[in-house]
């Protein structure tokens, strides 16, 4: 490992079913992959119009 600050570009992304996988690099040479999890949607409420 290099002893400095890694500046990450993005390679690739992909969605997957356990969220998105992230292919990163350095100009060091180092590469990683992250993991960011799936996000969650949020459900529209509606409310029925019935009885007014």
């Amino acid at each position: 490992m290099s002893d400095h600050e890694h500046r990450w570009t993005t390679d690739s992304t992909h969605p997957t079913s356990e969220g998105v996988v992230t292919y990163q690099r350095c100009r060091c040479g180092e590469h990683r992959v992250a993991l960011s999890p799936p996000i969650t949607q949020a459900r529209a409420v509606t409310r029925s119009r019935r009885g007014r």
